[in-house]
C-alpha cells in the first residue's frame, strides 16, 4: 500500500510519482563464462555490430578523403598568371535520385557591363570584372552515359572575391532530355531578396540541411561536403547511442517479477470545515 497525503487549507491540485529502480548491471560478471553462455544472442548481436560498424568505417574513411578533394576550391584549367578578377562558383546538385551528371557542363555568366563567354566549368576565358551579375545561362551537352546523361541542378553560388559579394541563381529543376520539359540548357536570373525568401525555397533548404546534416543516421550517406563532423565521427556516435539504448534496455528489463496493478484513486474529504483531503493509491 502506498499512499500519497497532502494536507492545503484551499483547493488546488496536488501530484505524485512512483520511481521505478532500474536493474543493476555488473560489468565484472557479465563477461564472465558462465554470463557469456547464458546471454549468447545478446553478445552475437553485439560482435555482429562491432564488425560491421568496421565495414562501414572503412567506406567511410574514404569517402571523408573525397570530401576533402571536393571541399577546396579548384582553379579553371586555362587560368592565367595575369588574371587580377575571379569569381568562386558553388554548384550545388538537387538531392533527387539520378541527380548527378557526367555530361559536359558550359555556362555563361552575365553582368552589367559585359559576359564571360561560352566557358566550361573547367577552362576560364576573362580577366577583367564583368560588372554586378545579372543573369547566368547553364547547359551540358548530354553525353553522360545512362543515369548520369542528366542533370538536377538545385542552384549555383557566386562569390566575387575580390568585394565578397555573393550571387544566388535558383534552379530546381531537371537538365534533361527525359526529365521536366526535356530541356539541358537553362537560363537562371539572379535571385533577389523575394526568392530568397519565399515558403518554396526556404522549406526545401530546410529540410535538405534537416536531412542532409542535422539528422544522425541519415547524415552518415548525405551528409554535406563542407562540414566539420565527418561520417568517421557520425557513424561512430551511431553505434555509441545505439550500445547505449542497449544497456538502458536492460536496466529495466524484467526489473520486477511481480505485476503492480494500480486500482482507481479515491478522494475522501477527512474534514469539511477544515478542507483536508486525502489521496490514496491502493497499489497491489
Amino acid at each position: 500500500m502506498y499512499k500519497t497525503q497532502c494536507l492545503s487549507t484551499h483547493l488546488t491540485s496536488f501530484g505524485g510519482d512512483m520511481v521505478v529502480p532500474p536493474n543493476t548491471i555488473d560489468f565484472k560478471t557479465v563477461f564472465s563464462l558462465e554470463k557469456f553462455l547464458e546471454s549468447m544472442p545478446v553478445f552475437c548481436t553485439v560482435i555482429i555490430v562491432l564488425l560491421i560498424y568496421v565495414v562501414v568505417i572503412i567506406w567511410a574513411r574514404r569517402e571523408d578523403k573525397k570530401d576533402l578533394i571536393k571541399w577546396g576550391a579548384s582553379p579553371l584549367e586555362d587560368n592565367l598568371p595575369t588574371d587580377n578578377y575571379h569569381y568562386q562558383l558553388t554548384v550545388y546538385t538537387g538531392v533527387k535520385k539520378k541527380a548527378g551528371t557526367k555530361s559536359r557542363i558550359s555556362f555563361i555568366m552575365s553582368g552589367d557591363s559585359a559576359d564571360t563567354g561560352v566557358r566550361r566549368l573547367y577552362d576560364g576565358k576573362r580577366k577583367n570584372c564583368i560588372g554586378p551579375l545579372t543573369y547566368l545561362r547553364i547547359w551540358h551537352d548530354n553525353t553522360g552515359k545512362g543515369k548520369y546523361r542528366g542533370w538536377f541542378l538545385d542552384q549555383i553560388q557566386v562569390t566575387d572575391i575580390q568585394t565578397g559579394e555573393k550571387f544566388f541563381f535558383l534552379c530546381g529543376r531537371w537538365l534533361a532530355v527525359e526529365e521536366d520539359d526535356g530541356m539541358v540548357d537553362r537560363i537562371l536570373p539572379v535571385a533577389g531578396f523575394n526568392d530568397l525568401t519565399a515558403f518554396k525555397h526556404l522549406f526545401s533548404s530546410s529540410v535538405r540541411k534537416k536531412l542532409t546534416n542535422d539528422h544522425l543516421w541519415f547524415s552518415v550517406v548525405s551528409r554535406p561536403t563542407r562540414s566539420n563532423f565527418t561520417r568517421v565521427q557520425r557513424i561512430s556516435c551511431c553505434v555509441c547511442l545505439l550500445f547505449l539504448t542497449m544497456i538502458t534496455n536492460c536496466m529495466f528489463f524484467k526489473s520486477d517479477e511481480r505485476v503492480e496493478k494500480v486500482k482507481p484513486t479515491f478522494l475522501k474529504p477527512q474534514n469539511k470545515n477544515g478542507g483536508e483531503m486525502t489521496r490514496e493509491n491502493a497499489l497491489t
